[in-house]
């Protein structure tokens, strides 16, 4: 069943508060969250509202109020999230990132002691406002093999990276360097559904449409050795750069909600104005999407689309109808309600 966006919207930040984030951190987290809905990506939407606040109530995350963010130059800065949720340490650093890019032409973060950070795309697409590229990676906790492997060596390792345009959308890149994202293995564990064949391996190696012999075994690398190159280019600049733990050496975050975590990130913008009038800068890019968007579609295709392009349409279309909440979802809402003391709405 569908629920309107500002119903949802208000729950959510009254047990945020509730379960201890400030008011303005708490409308960041919702955010976030919210966007993962609405652009379609559940698996980092409000379905784990509750993983995220019962870290908060054992103390394996922290509220952010004591987030460390160190300039090492005009365009470098160091970060020491202290365990904050993720989505509020995101949005503080990209926050910085843009600020100082406004005088130094662009800036970028390392950030180290960090947890789950939802839809990464949302951190880039905060450079949107300001006419910026934005880019984001992570580490995450090893659950892929690398390409010809079976042992989990790699995370997930998302790639986000915003690109402002004129009169389309803009250019939003976010994407898993796994063939699936490991919350749509949790997802189907929760709501108990099967998965694909190709997207993983059971604890033996061979392939597997079962979801909990998913979470056993291994996901695969997307785009064989090409994806496997792109997970490890990201592990490398989220922990080596920051000195945040190796994927395999992060706990995996709702699973094993007793351990803090200490991911890594990297994010930061880069201001088109420093390069180029950003009048000339879109009318570039609207250029080369005309060019994609006249293509002839193939056989069986509705045409060609811009990254990006079919979560912002679908954003729009959340805003009036509303976002489906699975059962489960609802449940884990209904123990929030009376864990935090929040009026059940829904």
């Amino acid at each position: 069943m569908k629920y309107p966006v500002e119903q949802i919207r208000s729950f959510c930040e009254q047990v945020w508060e509730k379960a201890g984030l400030s008011h303005e951190d708490a409308v960041s987290c919702v955010n976030v969250l919210l966007a993962a809905d609405m652009r379609g990506q559940r698996t980092h939407g409000t379905t784990h509202m509750k993983d995220y606040c019962d870290r908060m109530l054992n103390g394996t995350v922290s509220n952010g109020s004591d987030i460390e963010i160190k300039p090492t130059s005009p365009s470098t800065m160091v970060v020491d999230a202290k365990h904050s949720v993720g989505m509020v340490t995101g949005v503080k650093v990209m926050a910085k990132c843009i600020e100082q890019a406004k005088t130094s032409g662009s800036c970028f973060a390392s950030v180290h002691n960090g947890c789950h950070y939802g839809l990464g795309a949302c951190y880039p697409m905060m450079a949107l406002e300001e006419d910026m590229i934005g880019v984001s990676f992570s580490n995450t906790p090893a659950l892929v093999a690398p390409f010809g492997g079976a042992d989990p060596l790699l995370g997930t390792n998302p790639i986000s990276i915003a690109i402002p345009a004129g009169k389309h959308p803009p250019l939003v890149l976010d994407i898993a360097t796994s063939i699936v994202a490991k919350g749509r293995i949790a997802l189907a564990m929760k709501e108990g559904t099967s998965i694909p064949e190709g997207w993983a391996l059971d604890k033996n190696g061979a392939p597997t449409t079962d979801p909990a012999a998913a979470n056993e075994g291994v996901l695969l690398p997307f785009g064989a050795h090409k994806g496997y190159a792109m997970e490890l280019i990201g592990s490398l600049l989220s922990f080596a750069l920051s000195g945040a733990d190796m994927d395999t050496q992060i706990p995996r975050f709702f699973e094993q909600k007793e351990i803090s975590t200490n991911f890594g990130y990297f994010m930061g913008c880069i201001d088109v104005s420093k390069f180029c009038s950003i009048d000339d800068f879109k009318a570039r890019v609207d250029a080369m999407f005309d060019i994609l968007k006249a293509c002839r579609p193939a056989v069986g295709s509705k045409g060609v689309m811009i990254p990006g392009e079919i979560e912002y349409n679908m954003t729009a279309k959340a805003m009036e109808e509303g976002i489906d909440l699975s059962e489960a979802t609802l449940r884990d809402f209904r123990e929030m309600a009376d864990t935090f003391g929040v009026k059940y709405t829904f």
